[in-house]
């Protein structure tokens, strides 16, 4: 059996175990341009929170859920149990800094694509510490 299809990706994701400005533990709102993405739960409990064109919904996660979304669909992991794990599988064949994302920040940020550019992008891991990344990734 061959691999995945061209253009595929699949990665392993720990989700963010700190507070959100809304108190839930996990990521950032984001949303996918042209990309389809999938999670395949491999550890913990949380939730998946969706804004699409059918409205708001929270999709339960737990060990053996498999979810999928469209693109234009805004989404953001909450770990719930402190080691929500996923494996994630997306089209884009790359990270969201490879320009298929767009994080949600206020009006102006996203309005001026230099500032996006300044709080999106990821630093390059190589010399960084685990409080560094996790400082610049709490920042983003």
């Amino acid at each position: 059996m061959g691999g995945f299809p061209g253009g595929t990706a699949v990665s392993i994701v720990t989700v963010y175990d700190w507070p959100t400005a809304d108190g839930q533990a996990g990521g950032s709102p984001h949303l996918h341009t042209a990309s389809t993405e999938g999670y395949v739960v491999t550890r913990g409990t949380g939730a998946v929170e969706t804004l699409s064109a059918d409205g708001f919904a929270r999709h339960e996660l737990a060990r053996g859920t498999v979810l999928w979304f469209t693109p234009g669909t805004v989404h953001r992991l909450i770990n719930g149990s402190g080691d929500l794990e996923v494996t994630v599988v997306m089209q884009n064949a790359g990270i969201p800094e490879a320009g298929d994302a767009v994080l949600t920040y206020p009006a102006d940020t996203l309005a001026d694509p230099e500032a996006y550019a300044a709080v999106t992008g990821a630093p390059a891991a190589e010399g960084l510490g685990d409080d560094e990344r996790e400082t610049a990734a709490r920042r983003r």
